[in-house]
C-alpha cells in the first residue's frame, strides 16, 4: 500500500492547480493512505557535545527554577541544601603571631625564605598598623 503525507498532497495540489481535498480524494481512490508527518525538530540542531551540554544545563536550570517557584517543599529543601553545602567562611590563616593584647610577637614563617610576597605584605601592613596606633 502506498502512503502519502499532507505536505506531498499540498505540493501536488499546487502543481496541478486542484484543491488539496480533490487531490486527497483522488489518491485515496487509487489506494493511497494518508500518514502523519514526523514532527519537525524544534530548536537548533546540536552540532557538538558542547551544544548538547549547554542545552542540557539550560533545561536543567529551567526545570529547577520552575520547581523552586511552584513548590514550597522544594523551595525549603533547596534553601536548606544550599545553606548546608555553602562553605562557611574560614578564618584567614595569618603568618603574624600576636599576644593577648594584639601586639605582634613574631611570624610562623621566615620572612626571608618561607613567606610569599602576599604574606610579607600582610606582615608589613600589620607592623605599619601597630606603629600608627602608638602615635
Amino acid at each position: 500500500m502506498n502512503t502519502i503525507t499532507m505536505t506531498e498532497i499540498n505540493e501536488l495540489a499546487r502543481q496541478t492547480g486542484n484543491t488539496s481535498m480533490a487531490v486527497l480524494t483522488d489518491l485515496i481512490e487509487r489506494g493511497y493512505q494518508l500518514v502523519e508527518e514526523p514532527p519537525a525538530p524544534r530548536g537548533n540542531p546540536l552540532t557538538s557535545s558542547k551544544d548538547a551540554l549547554a542545552q542540557w544545563k539550560a533545561s536543567k536550570q529551567k526545570v529547577r527554577d520552575e520547581l523552586y517557584k511552584a513548590d514550597p517543599l522544594v523551595r525549603q529543601l533547596t534553601d536548606l541544601d544550599n545553606a548546608y553545602n555553602s562553605p562557611a567562611q574560614q578564618a584567614k590563616q595569618s603568618i603574624v603571631q600576636r599576644d593577648a593584647f594584639g601586639n605582634i610577637t613574631g611570624t610562623t614563617k621566615s620572612v626571608l625564605t618561607g613567606a610569599t610576597s602576599k604574606e610579607q605584605a600582610e606582615l608589613m601592613a600589620a607592623i605599619r598598623a601597630m606603629y600608627n596606633q602608638g602615635e
